[in-house]
């Protein structure tokens, strides 16, 4: 029965990508078995080390449109878990180092682009690298924006706005987040 739960499975995979290349894919990241996720994550690019735990649905942003490297910007330590409804942006490398857990709802973006808007001329559009060091807690609902490193150990409370840098073995919160502790 498992062989052909995993059959059926790589067929449906197979035909989503055949259709739709990485949206395909990025669209069965909704419904995905948590068994799944991983392997499909490295199989298109992404770097994920061992034990690792994603829940779905995962929604993944900006993925690459090159074969076999559709989520390269994406690269996990060991022991690393995830909740559910996390989103990834991976205009730029999101690198997450061992043993950090990513609670549910977290949003990582790590670009900005106002598209055809007036705004345009204000706010350029930008891209930089997001960093989560080892053993980093980031809670529920928390969005982290481009070009920010959480220091090691550092702990992230709920629904916390992150524009700078957090430094290593703090706590911080609150909208734009600011240290608690």
């Amino acid at each position: 029965m498992r062989a052909l739960v995993r059959w059926l499975f790589r067929f449906v995979l197979w035909i989503a990508y055949a259709a739709y290349k990485a949206e395909g894919i990025n669209a069965l990241f909704l419904i995905m078995p948590a068994k799944f996720i991983v392997p499909t994550l490295r199989r298109h690019g992404a770097q994920i080390g061992e034990r690792v735990e994603i829940h779905s649905p995962l929604i993944i942003h900006n993925a690459s449109a090159e074969p076999g490297k559709h989520y390269a910007n994406l690269i996990i330590g060991d022991d690393c878990y995830f909740g559910r409804d996390v989103f990834f942006d991976l205009k730029d490398a999101i690198r997450i180092e061992d043993r950090v857990t990513v609670s549910m709802r977290v949003t990582l973006i790590t670009h900005t682009d106002v598209g055809k808007s007036s705004v345009a001329a204000r706010l350029p559009a930008s891209h930089a690298p997001i960093v989560l060091r080892r053993g980093a807690y980031v809670g529920a609902s928390v969005t982290i924006l481009q070009g920010v490193q959480v220091g090691a150990g550092a702990i992230v409370g709920a629904g916390a706005l992150v524009r700078k840098n957090v430094a290593a073995e703090t706590t911080v919160g609150g909208v734009p987040v600011r240290v608690i502790e």
